[in-house]
Order: C-alpha cells, then sequence, then structure tokens
C-alpha cells in the first residue's frame, strides 16, 4: 500500500516466508520514496535488506518496521535484496 506523507511516497513492503511482498514496485521519476519494511517470519535469509545501487544495508528485526529513504529516484530500476544477496529480491521500477 502507498500512502503519501508530506512529499515522500511511503511503500510498505513485508517480508514472509516467501520474501519479499511486493515483489515489484512501479514508482515515478523524482518521486521521493521511503521503504518502511517488516518482517514477519524468522523462516527467511531476509533478516536485512540491501539496495546495492543506493549502497544501504539495514536489519529488519522480527515484527518491528524499519524505514529507509531512498530520495528521489530518477528513471531506471533499483533493486533490493535479502542481506546475504541470495535469490530472495525484488525491483523498483520507475519510469
Amino acid at each position: 500500500s502507498y500512502a503519501k506523507q508530506s512529499n515522500d511516497l511511503m511503500v510498505d513492503l513485508t517480508v514472509t516466508e516467501d520474501g519479499f511482498q511486493p515483489k515489484k514496485i512501479d514508482i515515478s521519476p523524482d518521486t521521493p520514496v521511503i521503504l518502511r519494511i517488516t518482517r514477519k517470519t524468522d523462516n527467511t535469509c531476509s533478516t536485512s535488506i540491501q539496495v546495492p545501487s543506493k549502497k544501504i544495508t539495514k536489519e529488519l528485526p522480527l515484527n518491528k518496521t524499519v524505514q529507509i529513504s531512498l530520495g528521489r529516484l530518477s528513471k531506471g530500476e533499483i533493486r533490493f535484496g535479502c542481506g546475504m544477496n541470495m535469490m530472495d529480491s525484488g525491483m523498483i521500477y520507475v519510469k
């Protein structure tokens, strides 16, 4: 779900046994984005999130919401995934 707070677009992500939900996020260019991630399971390698292109890595404590500000995004694709860089990842499409 997306909610506007000031000019920032809040994007809610959850981490379940199936990984990050949603895996695909569509955003308009030049929108300041804040991810709100809540890990709901211990049965996952996604105990942290990384956004390589933004050089961001954050721990995801169980059942606590972590906010990550990505700033204004320009056109392109921004990958995010588990801290171990394994198969579980998603993509933000800025177009």
